[in-house]
């Protein structure tokens, strides 16, 4: 019995299933990388990793067996679309807050994998131009501009700023950043008229339009 010991444990270790140790993964990027507060996204995941197909001959038809799930903030999203070279693809929904996310990817095995600092909720926002009154012809002058809506005092980024005479654009110039969702601009004019307008719109073509004013010269 001693003399057959030996062999059955060799035996035994032959028969040992092993479980190849699968390589871990990387997320390359994901696009778009931002999404506003009152919007849906669909984003594509580029991973380092191709996924697993069933593929089933007689109906002509392949099915992903490892279905990614994109976890951020509180959303977990299907990535239920395969687009080939590592891509996928899905539907990131309404509800996650303004701020900066760091993006999780999880594979149905277990294997997960992150990227830091990779997706932007903005706030959406309305705007408005305080009043501005009669100006004098060359001379500095300051518009406030305002986000309006929920989000409002979240939002810090920049609008296309156009100034308007008689329906006709004078010009245009990118505003600066927001703070607190309120921007000073300061305009100087060099022709006099009436009619004059501030128009203004962001890169979701929200947009404001100021009071009518004056150009003056003065006497």
């Amino acid at each position: 019995m001693n003399k057959l010991l030996p062999l059955l444990l060799t035996l035994l270790c032959a028969c040992e299933t092993v479980t190849p140790v699968q390589k871990e993964f990387q997320i390359l990027e994901i696009t778009p990388r931002e999404q506003f507060t009152n919007e849906s996204k669909s984003v594509t995941v580029k991973l380092d990793v191709e996924p697993r197909f069933l593929v089933h001959y007689g109906e002509k038809e392949a099915r992903m067996i490892e279905e990614p799930m994109l976890e951020i903030g509180s959303q977990t999203v299907p990535l239920d679309t395969y687009l080939g070279h590592g891509q996928f693809q899905g539907q990131v929904g309404l509800g996650l807050p303004v701020g900066r996310y760091e993006i999780r990817v999880k594979l149905e095995e277990g294997r997960e994998a992150t990227l830091p600092d990779a997706y932007e909720v903005k706030p959406s926002v309305g705007f408005w131009i305080g009043t501005i009154g009669d100006q004098y012809l060359n001379e500095p002058f300051t518009i406030t501009l305002h986000a309006a809506g929920p989000d409002a005092e979240h939002f810090e980024g920049t609008v296309l700023v156009s100034l308007y005479k008689g329906g006709s654009n004078t010009f245009s110039f990118p505003s600066g950043p927001f703070t607190a969702g309120v921007r000073q601009q300061e305009i100087t004019i060099d022709t006099p008229g009436d009619n004059y307008l501030i128009v203004l719109k962001d890169d979701q073509n929200n947009g404001a339009t100021s009071n009518k004013f004056r150009v003056l010269v003065k006497d």
